[in-house]
Formats: C-alpha cells, structure tokens, sequence
C-alpha cells in the first residue's frame, strides 16, 4: 500500500514536471518565433482609388487573393459589434479559446453525434487563417488551439480583430470585409448599409455556400442575415424600424470596379518613392489626382464620338485631361476599349511614343517671338523652299505667299514654320525638346528640319507637360498622378512668360472646327492645335482653356494610315465636344482668372502688310502685340515711294520735274512675285530706273538679295565618274527693282539670271565664296565646300 501511495506520488510529480517542461518550451517556442506585426505574413491588394475615394481598380495579391486593409479604427463600432454578435461574443472574455463552446462542440460532434458544431472563436480562426492550418480532425484542431493561445500572448485583442477582419473568408479569393464591400456592393465599408453589413456578418461561416453570385443569392445566406437581425435586435430594438429595408430584395455586383484601367496601370507601376512611405496601414490603397466624373465624361465622349465615325475607320483614341493650375492629371484615357484586342486595347496611350505631327509649331513660334524675331502679326513667307536635299512641302502643296505669323501657325502652315526653325537657335526645337524632358531623342543630325513636322517621337504626357507650360506662363512644373505629392514641386522655365502669352493669344484665333458650339462655351476662349503625322497614322489636337490642358489622340496603335486621320478633321471636333460639356459645368464664380497680362506686352502700331514698323508710304496699318526691346523694329520694305516719268515709264530721281508723278508701289521679293503669278494675282511691279541714274538711293531703300541655294556652310559632293549632273542650282530671291542677278564664285564670274531666274554651276572639289549681285549694286555670299567621290 504504501509502495502504491508513493508511486500514485510520484506519478503526481512526473504530471507536474511535465507540465511544467511543457509550460518551458511552450515559453521557449513563443521566444523563437519571430517578432512582427499580425498581418506580416500576408501581402494586401494595390488599391487605386480617384481624388474622392472612389475606388478605379483593384489588383490581386502575390497569393492570388484580394485583400483590403483597413485599420480598426475603419470599421465602424456598430459592424464591429455585429461581428461579435455572430462570431464571437466572449472575445473580450477568453484567452483565445472558449473552453465551455469547446466541450458543448465536442460532445455534439463526437460523442452524441447529433450534429457538427463549431466552437472557434475569432482568434482560433485568425490562427487557423494565418498559419494555413487543417482543422477537420483532432489533431488539426489541437494545433489550431494552442496557436490562439500563443496569439493572445503576443497580440493584444485589438490588433487580434484588426487581423481578422481584415483576412476573413467572403467567398471565392475575396477575403476581409473591406475588400467584399467593393466587390459585393462596390462601397467603402463607411458607405454600408445595415442590412448591407448584415449579409457581409454572415459570409465567414459558410463562405462558399452564403456567397452571392450573379443574378443568384443563396436562400441560406438570407436565412442566416434574418437570424442574425434578430439576434441584434434583442440587443438594439431601437433598429426594428429597418425592417423594411431587410425586407427589400437585394441586388449585388459580384465584380470589383474596372474603371481608368490604363491610369490605374501606370499609377500602380510608379516607383514606391512617388507613392508616398511605405509601411502605413493604408498604404495599399493609393489616391490618385483623377476624378472619376471627369473620367466617365471624357470616355462617354470617346466612345459617343467613335461610333459615329467607325464608318470611315475612326476606332480608337487615348484622351488626358490637366489641370494646368495644379497640374493634376483629372482624366487619362489609355485607349476607346481596353478589352478589345482588335485594336490593341490594352496599349496605353498616353505612354506610347507617336509623331506629334505639327502639334510642336506653337513652341518653334514662341521661340521666335523670344528671339525677337518675329511678333504675332510679322509677314512670314509660305513660298517652295530648299534646304539642300530637303524641300519641305505644304499639305495638299499649296503656298499662300505672304502670311502673317499668327496665321501661318493656327493654319499650320510648314514651310514659314521651317524657316524660322532654322533661324531660331540656343534653344533650337532639338534643344527645347531636351529641356522639357522628352525622352529617348536620338542625335540632333538625325531629324535634321524634319523634326518641326514630327519626326522626333513624344508621349501624349509629354506633349500635355508642355502646353501646360504655356498656361503657366513658361514655368513646366511636373505631371501629378497622385492626390498628394511627397515632394515640392521643382519649376523649370521653358519659355518667358511674355512669349508663352502671345503664343496662347496665337492659338486662340484657330478657328473652330464645328460651327455648333453652345453659346455659353464659345464665352471661354480655347487655344488649340492640331496635328497629322506622316503617312496619315496619328492625328492630335491638344487645347488649353480655363485651367485646363486637354488632348486627343486617334490612330492606330500597329501603325497603320488612315487618309481619316487629319488633326483639324477628326480630332479637333472631339476635343470641342469634351472640352465644352466641362466648360458648361464650370459655374461662373469658378471660372479660372489668369494674370493680368504684364506691362512688358504693349501695343504696338505696324503696316497690315508686312507686320513691319509703317513708313509714311504704307497704306493700312493695325495694331500688334509687342514686347519692348525684344520684338523686331524694321521699317516696312514692301510700300514705296517711287516718281514715275510719264513720258518714258522709267522711274526716276528728277522729283518735281514736268511729267513725273509720285505714287506708292509694293516692292516683292522674287519669290513672292512667283506665288502671287501662280495664284492668279498678279501684283503691278515697280518700274525700272532710268538708265543713267546711279541707284545710290536704291541700294538703302531696297532689300538684298538672298542665296537659298546652296546653303551657307553646305557641303556638296560631286561624282568624279558622271560629270554631266554634277551641277548644283544657284537660286536667289531678290528685290522687285532687281532686274538682273550675277553669280560670282571667289571674285570669278560665273554668269547672269533674270531676277526670278536660276544658273546651272559646275564647281570642282575645293572651298567657295559664292557671291550673287543684284543691278542695283546689293549682294549676298555664301560659303560652300565641295568634295568628290567615286
């Protein structure tokens, strides 16, 4: 007896010391586990969202699941409460396991067999969730056990339901309740209905079986949100008066929402530095600057305008709306569809790079104007020009003659824009490019002057930046996606602010390319230009109003040309129609009020023919902008003063004399002479002089001629082996009081033209002075080298 009460003893200090070696390595295994937040091991779903919470797109995990998360202090008290209700009502009570459920759960389930019960609270669920655990039999179950127990020792409770919340199953791969609010009710948790929070309570039990699918609500998941009410209601009867509303029949999306993908595409791929410091509970939901009315707008109109055009091949179009004032990009549209693989839908748009056909002219302009070459109303010429092997044309190869400079850009002419891309320089358009940002240039020699029609490639982001510069008056500032910009803003000038006002003033004159425009929108003035590039396979328009930049893009993405494609033709009119429903919207107290234009514009007095300061001969003058020591001061060539002997046609000096009468004649370059022919307008050309008058006056009063072929600085080369092409063209524009031109080559003379003539020159290898002279005694030299090959 006795040797038994000893063994009954000892066999009591073995139960203890193992106990208490369990209680050891229980302690000992909480030490080696490794340290961290609850929700370390899970990774959250990229959420973006618009400027207003509304939620564009949602991306799935590494682990294939969708997941939002939500701090606690997110979830309202009240669903916090309903969870508990159904879940687990001694949360706040019990170590992490409720031992009364668990012996009621095991005796139902394994010894009386009535049925299968659970007994899991929230942290036994949490275990189960976070350590992928199996807890169908036994052993499973054990384990699920005693990891709550060790998540009550390292968690508090509320970090404990922040996690389950956050991870619980809702049906398919949505897990937590703010991620089957946007996929069940596309809502935030905040804008939940009771009734709405009721169905999402009792989805964690039965997932599979309670979740709704579309167009079918399972009658069980029904059933268990009217248990469940009722349950509340013992608790709040003050609610009983919802149950209306529990009653209605209820309708749900089973999708997430798929809105701006492109934006969301491009937001989501910014490098982590730009989506604000990682590691913030909510730092898996990114709000962007997009406004998602703006956005639905822009896209109603696109695909409105689409339709009507699809007849002539019209199918696709990517869109950005700025606002220039804080430069937050409200609406990017990527492409028409983004599911349509006929049309490379899933390309984006307003990343690709594309010609910018002649949507870079305004910036060549207000260089020029910078320069001092030119002002908005200087006469430029749109007459056939060479510059070496490159002869640039006009669409359709007409040239108006005489152009003023606000009119050569909103027309679009090229070759007044070329010519005054060769005379701008330090920045140059290459150089300009390079200062606003543009990416991916190649060699300033391989554009050469083809880059002012487009052939250097630019994003729609881009091209936006730019004009956006010209709304804030030459400063460029960068694009903003996100709603919150970790960083100050850096300025950068690209243009004086007076340039970058004339320009605008410039493009403000393009006329409109649809005469059925609200009269409401018509009082917001839109400075636009538009763009085709080559080959027929993009076409742009991008305008600027109130405070916004807005531009359209329509092509095809695989390159191909569609004769439809003309800027003023079929962009234009979509950029109007986008750009007056967003002006009818603005109320007046809200429309933007730029500054007043600075004292360094003026108004300046000039002739309506040359744009030149009048002389006392110029018939008309006109008003223009003007800056104040930079804006070209010339006197007008064009109008004359010229006494014409009556008796012998000539002109002469003999002033006074009988016979002579005084009269005003327009004095055209040869070129222009030519273009007004061709256009059957003919002008009535000065006379010439007497023949024994010296011309001394002429050669102040008139302009020199000019060599435009061969280029200055040009190099040539002649073939050794065919001799007979081995010509090179001598071409000058001279004065209308030019008769004759001669070409000399380094003080030899070469040969004689008319004044709109052109002399065959066959030079050998070697360095040239090439000097033209007119009658009148006035010349012009070029230096050209010329070099041979085989």
């Amino acid at each position: 007896m006795r040797r038994l009460n000893k063994f009954r003893l000892t066999g009591k200090k073995v139960i203890l010391a193992s106990a208490a070696v369990a209680v050891i390595l229980f302690l000992m295994l909480l030490l080696l586990m490794p340290a961290g937040a609850c929700l370390d091991d899970f990774t959250f779903s990229t959420a973006v969202l618009d400027r207003n919470g509304e939620m564009l797109r949602i991306f799935l995990t590494e682990d294939e699941k969708y997941r939002i998360r939500e701090p606690l202090a997110g979830f309202s008290p009240q669903f916090i409460e309903m969870i508990l209700l159904k879940e687990d009502r001694y949360f706040y009570s019990h170590p992490g396991v409720n031992p009364a459920a668990l012996v009621k759960a095991a005796w139902s389930t394994y010894v009386s067999k009535d049925y299968r019960m659970g007994a899991s609270t929230i942290t036994m669920q949490l275990a189960r969730l976070k350590y992928h655990l199996h807890t169908t039999r036994i052993p499973g179950k054990i384990d699920q056990i005693f990891k709550a127990f060790y998540l009550e020792i390292k968690y508090s409770k509320q970090e404990i339901l922040e996690a389950y919340m956050n991870l619980a199953p809702c049906g398919d791969n949505i897990e937590g309740f703010p991620a089957a609010a946007y996929y069940y009710y596309h809502k935030n948790l905040g804008e939940l209905t009771l009734s709405e929070m009721f169905f999402l309570a009792v989805l964690p039990q039965a997932p599979n079986a309670r979740a709704p699918q579309p167009g079918h609500v399972p009658a069980e998941s029904l059933e268990a949100r009217s248990l469940l009410y009722s349950d509340w209601l013992k608790e709040h009867p003050e609610d009983a008066e919802y149950s209306a509303q529990m009653d209605m029949p209820v309708s749900f999306y089973c999708s997430f929402p798929f809105k701006a993908p492109h934006a969301a595409d491009y937001v989501k791929a910014l490098t982590p530095a730009e989506q604000g410091p990682p590691g913030e509970a909510l730092s898996s939901m990114i709000s962007t600057s997009l406004d998602l009315h703006y956005q639905e707008l822009v896209e109603r109109h696109v695909e409105n305008y689409l339709r009507s055009k699809r007849s002539i091949g019209v199918n696709n179009s990517s869109v950005l709306l700025l606002d220039f004032s804080t430069m937050e990009v409200l609406a990017a549209v990527g492409s028409a569809d983004f599911f349509d693989d006929g049309i490379e839908g899933q390309v984006n748009g307003f990343t690709a790079k594309r010609s910018p056909g002649s949507t870079l002219k305004p910036f060549i302009y207000a260089m020029a104007i910078e320069q001092g070459i030119i002002h908005p109303d200087s006469m430029l010429k749109d007459t056939p020009t060479s510059y070496g092997v490159y002869t640039p044309d006009n669409y359709q190869s007409d040239f108006k003659g005489p152009v003023k400079a606000w009119e050569a850009l909103v027309h679009s002419r090229n070759i007044p824009a070329i010519n005054l891309a060769v005379e701008i320089e330090n920045p140059d358009l290459y150089d300009f490019l390079i200062n606003a940002g543009v990416t991916g240039l190649k060699d300033r020699g391989y554009y050469g002057l083809s880059i002012v029609l487009g052939s250097a490639e630019v994003t729609m982001l881009e091209l936006v930046s730019m004009y956006a510069a010209l709304g804030n008056e030459g400063l460029q500032y960068p694009l903003q996606f996100l709603k919150e910009t970790p960083v100050e803003p850096v300025e950068k000038r690209l243009l004086s602010m007076e340039s970058s006002i004339l320009t605008l003033r410039m493009l403000q004159k393009n006329p409109e390319p649809t005469e059925h425009r609200p009269a409401r929108a018509r009082s917001v003035p839109v400075a636009y230009k538009t763009g085709t590039s080559i080959g027929f396979k993009d076409c742009w328009s991008v305008g600027i109003f109130d405070r916004y930049v807005i531009c359209v893009w329509i092509g095809n993405f695989n390159g191909d040309g569609n004769p439809a494609f003309l800027g003023r033709n079929t962009a234009a009119p979509l950029l109007f129609s986008i750009a007056d429903s967003i002006i009818l919207e603005i109320p007046a107290e809200k429309k933007y009020r730029p500054m007043m234009p600075p004292n360094t514009i003026s108004q300046v007095e000039v002739c309506s023919v040359s744009g030149c300061i009048p002389n006392d001969s110029c018939p008309d003058t006109i008003m223009t902008d003007f800056i104040p020591g930079v804006s070209p001061i010339t006197r007008c060539r064009i109008h004359r003063e010229v006494f014409i002997d009556t008796a012998t046609g000539y002109r002469t000096a003999r002033i006074g004399d009988p016979g002579v009468i005084k009269t005003v004649r327009e004095f055209w370059s040869s070129d222009m002479l030519r273009q007004f022919k061709l256009a059957g307008l003919p002008r009535i050309t000065p006379p010439p002089m007497e023949p024994e008058n010296n011309s001394r006056n002429q050669i102040s009063e008139g302009s020199p001629p000019m060599i435009i072929s061969p280029l200055t600085g040009g190099t040539y080369i002649i073939r050794r082996t065919r001799t007979r092409n081995n010509s090179i063209p001598l071409v000058a524009v001279a004065d209308a009081d030019t008769t004759t031109l001669f070409w000399f080559s380094d003080n030899n003379f070469i040969g004689k033209t008319a004044r709109d003539g052109r002399l065959e020159w066959f030079p050998k290898e070697g360095e040239y002075s090439l000097t033209v002279l007119d009658d009148i005694g006035r010349s012009d030299t070029v230096m050209v080298i010329i070099e041979s090959a085989q």
